[in-house]
This record gives structure tokens, sequence and C-alpha cells, in this order.
């Protein structure tokens, strides 16, 4: 969706941009690639994201729903993480896009090894680290590039930016040593929630 000229690129447009993508139903390769371009442009400039969307969490990282889409095609949401808070390895079992809209995440990435026939067991090594800084994006392209983790490693509070193939209730949670699977619930945000599992 086009603005005007000095128009703010907001999350209207960014949330009608996605939609315009899917119902084309492109490859997925085609999905993540527009869709990280819009990811960029709207973590570019963050003023249309509000202080309830940047609330954190001293118990863990917090998930505030921003978008759910009307036909369940994607959600979008802010995640911040204040420092030291992470992720355990999991999977999505959908394509997604990560932008950086404050500070920066470290990613490290896992490829499964075993052929996927176990539901309790997986086999994965890890494939790649990096940091995604503000403006950056990142990717996750099933079925192989999807087995990730993510953390504040860093001294300050980060905010990012996500937006799933689905509504993201469930996960596999990964045990690298092991090898054991686990499913897991996962909630968005709520200050009355407590300490309830939290995942992105």
């Amino acid at each position: 969706m086009s603005t005007a000229s000095g128009t703010l690129y907001g999350l209207q447009d960014y949330v009608h941009d996605i939609g315009s993508v899917l119902d084309r139903h492109p490859a997925l390769p085609i999905i993540i690639r527009e869709v990280s371009a819009f990811t960029k442009r709207l973590c570019a400039d963050d003023r249309w994201l509000g202080e309830p969307h940047r609330t954190a969490s001293t118990d863990h990282y917090t998930r505030h729903l921003l978008h759910k889409d009307p036909n369940n095609r994607f959600v979008v949401l802010s995640l911040v993480w204040m420092p030291g808070q992470a992720t355990p390895i999991h999977d999505h079992s959908c394509w997604g896009v990560m932008g950086l809209i404050e500070n920066s995440l470290e990613e490290v990435c896992y490829d499964r090894l075993d052929d996927g026939s176990r539901a309790e067991f997986a086999d994965l090594k890890q494939s790649r680290g990096s940091d995604v800084g503000r403006g950056s994006v990142a990717y996750l392209l099933p079925p192989y590039e999807e087995i990730h983790r993510i953390g504040n490693n860093t001294g300050k509070p980060t905010v990012s930016l996500h937006v799933y193939g689905r509504d993201l209730d469930e996960v596999n949670v990964f045990d690298a040593n092991t090898g054991k699977v686990s499913p897991m619930r996962i909630k968005y945000y709520s200050p009355q929630c407590g300490n309830q599992p939290f995942i992105i």
C-alpha cells in the first residue's frame, strides 16, 4: 500500500500489504521476500507502536498481539525483551518474519538431522548464529529453516516485530542435549497472567 509522501507507514498499511500478498497465493519464498521488505519499512520508523505494546515484564519477555487476520492467514505481534530474556529452542510450523524496532537480538538456528518420524525426538545441530540489529529482519521458512532460539544478550531492553503464517498458540520445544521434543502452549501478554509460558 503506497502512502502519500511524508506520511508514516503504519500498522494498517503493513497489514493491508501482507493481505495483498497472501491474496495472490504465492510460493513461500515470495511471501518471505515481500513481507520482509514491508517489515523493514515498518521498523524504520516506530512512531506507530504505542506504549501499551512496549510493556515489559521482569519475569519473561512479553508477546503483544497487534493484529489477527480475520481469515486466520497471519498474526502480527510486538515482543519486548529485557536483558537476559530468551526463548528455549523451538519451532513454528509456519512461515515467519522478525524485524527489530529497538536494540538487537541474538538468533541461533538449528538444522534437524533426523527424519522427523519420532514425534518426541529430534537430532539437532546448530547451523548458525547472528545478531539481528535495529532495522534488520530475519525469517522462518519451513520445513528446514524454522527451528531456532532468540535472546537479548545486551544490557538494554529490545523491541521486535513478528509476523507468522498462523495464530501461534502452540509450538514444539527442543532439548538439544537429550533430543527430547515437548509441545508447549503459549499465550499473549496480559499483566494479569503472572508467570505463564511465553515464546515467539
